[in-house]
């Protein structure tokens, strides 16, 4: 009965339907997702582990220098357990974590956040504005629905913040402003995990002022980090190369296939690295002339199965949700509408659900992406 109600009814209809039901979930996620990073006694967990980083580099440590045990350890801060960030993430982090205490910088990351997904929601509802309003308003309630919004509010990790640095540097390519957009990239890298196969965008197209200014960020903003900590590059490195091998081995991405085979985390990550890097240029130059949005949901697929993360790192999946809601906005017929609910289906259930299926979580949701991918770029072609 109820399939052939919808069935009856306009794709106006269907998506204001749609809408309403994923403003009730937005209602939800995002209540909890700031409940939690602001005042939850279990809460932003990881925004802790970062402000506890950032004040080591203010007192001119490394922070993963000063672990239980050594000497380096401020008992005020109290003893590094987190790891795995580059340096350059530290200097970033001089933005995100100003010398302010703890509970200011649960409050800070609150409104940080509400700058981002107003950033997200103003995004998405472009997408639509010239077509219907209906479409344009299914645009917001589809990104902001997304369940791990909430779980990276939770426990305050970067994931939103990225999404609206790498809308900024997408709305900066468009209009060939290619200097800001290698500055907004070179922040977005607090997580490379999330941001590095964006860089190969700039580097197909040729863009020298995107890939200077960007590479000119990460060098200044690393070496920075190194000056102020008096520390040594090449035993950072070394110490973060031995981190990834434990953090690496405790997400969810295509490393777990891996490491049955006896093959360490850290040379499976630089297995599909490599392959990620060789698919990623090569769908870049072939495609350099077609939507670029379609090129972002590359990037966010690639990275997501390629590298290290946990299931709050799912936001950086919202490129390939924005692909799909172009794609059908264009085009609205069957096909694209379905594999649009596909996608979108596996980012709006809740983070619980997910976790309660380990196989659908490592498997099923990858080959759903992958295929979504391949399905846009051969739209592309049409």
């Amino acid at each position: 009965m109820l399939i052939n109600f919808f069935k009856k009814i306009s794709f106006t209809q269907k998506l204001n339907i749609l809408s309403v039901f994923l403003l009730l979930l937005i209602i939800a996620y995002i209540v909890k997702g700031f409940s939690f990073l602001l005042s939850h006694d279990q809460g932003a967990g990881d925004l802790y582990f970062r402000w506890q980083e950032q004040q080591y580099i203010y007192h001119g440590y490394y922070p993963y220098f000063a672990r239980e045990g050594m000497d380096f350890v401020i008992k005020e801060i109290g003893a590094i357990q987190s790891g795995g960030y580059l340096p350059w993430s530290f200097f970033s982090g001089f933005l995100f974590f100003p010398p302010i205490s703890y509970p200011l910088t649960r409050v800070y990351h609150v409104f940080l956040n509400l700058i981002s997904l107003s950033i997200l929601g103003l995004f998405a509802y472009n997408l639509g504005k010239n077509y219907y309003r209906s479409y344009s308003l299914f645009a917001v309630a589809s990104v902001l629905a997304i369940s791990a919004n909430s779980s990276t509010l939770g426990v305050g990790q970067y994931g939103v913040i990225i999404n609206a640095l790498l809308i900024i540097f997408y709305i900066s390519l468009q209009k060939n402003q290619n200097s800001l957009a290698g500055l907004f990239l070179g922040i977005a890298m607090l997580k490379p995990n999330i941001s590095a196969f964006y860089f190969l965008i700039p580097v197909t197209q040729k863009r020298l002022k995107t890939i200077i200014v960007f590479s000119l960020y990460i060098i200044v903003a690393t070496f920075s980090i190194v000056k102020i900590t008096n520390t040594n590059l090449l035993l950072i490195l070394t110490d973060i190369y031995k981190q990834s091998n434990f953090f690496t081995a405790q997400g969810n991405s295509l490393v777990n296939l891996f490491l049955p085979l006896g093959i360490s985390p850290n040379n499976a990550t630089i297995i599909l690295g490599v392959l990620g890097i060789i698919i990623c240029l090569t769908v870049f130059y072939l495609y350099r002339n077609y939507s670029l949005l379609t090129l972002f949901a590359i990037a966010s697929i690639m990275g997501r199965v390629c590298f290290y993360h946990l299931i709050y790192d799912n936001v950086m999946i919202v490129f390939l949700l924005l692909a799909l809601l172009e794609l059908t906005f264009k085009n609205p017929d069957k096909l694209n509408f379905i594999v649009l609910l596909i996608v979108g289906i596996t980012l709006w259930i809740p983070a619980k659900a997910v976790n309660l299926f380990p196989f659908y979580e490592y498997k099923i949701q990858f080959i759903i992406w992958i295929l979504a991918g391949v399905y846009l770029l051969i739209a592309q072609k049409k």
